[in-house]
């Protein structure tokens, strides 16, 4: 069987549907000085080449150098390729892009973005296993328990906000996979 390169983003596009208030009204920019977000910002900033994050807009050569930790990312890989296994056809087109797609660098915290791939709400009990398992095989123990319980804490939110389970719940969380396609499942 050939290798497949896989690509998870250090976040995994676990996506977490934010409070409705931490928005800023329509046409209303949060950052002075700038517009608001919208398609042709989106449009704009994605025709830029990425250089990362920057202190002053300047890139610092050598900061992070691409090198070996001697640590397998096998693991990872074949915990992503049993999530893609365990989704539907439909699931997995929604949730794979090609490692040089623009969605990576799409995500962002508010409601008014549309969400990419597989969200857990939508998966199978049997899905959510293997999503959890792709996320154990990602992160450190730690981080993992903290991920879950940011989880179960926005269904919390959604209890103390009347019952708005549409904005906020445990389930409601996406992941993406980068450097899969749906048709090499």
């Amino acid at each position: 069987m050939p290798t497949r390169h896989l690509l998870i983003p250090a976040a995994l596009l676990l996506n977490l549907i934010s409070p409705a208030h931490a928005q800023a009204p329509a046409g209303v920019s949060s950052r002075p000085g700038r517009p608001p977000p919208g398609p042709s910002r989106e449009a704009a900033a994605l025709a830029e080449p990425f250089v990362g994050i920057t202190a002053n807009g300047k890139v610092e050569a050598g900061l992070f150098r691409i090198r070996s930790t001697g640590v397998s990312t096998e693991p990872v890989r074949q915990a992503a390729g049993a999530l893609l296994a365990a989704l539907t056809a439909e699931q997995r087109a929604k949730t794979t892009f090609p490692v040089d797609d623009p969605e990576w660098r799409k995500w962002m915290n508010v409601h008014r973005y549309a969400r990419q791939g597989v969200s857990f709400d939508e998966m199978t009990e049997g899905q959510r296993e293997a999503a959890f398992a792709l996320l154990r095989a990602s992160l450190s123990a730690k981080g993992l328990k903290l991920s879950q319980d940011i989880m179960k804490l926005n269904h919390t939110l959604g209890e103390l906000n009347d019952n708005n389970f549409t904005e906020y719940g445990e389930w409601l969380y996406h992941i993406t996979i980068t450097g899969f396609t749906a048709r090499s499942c």
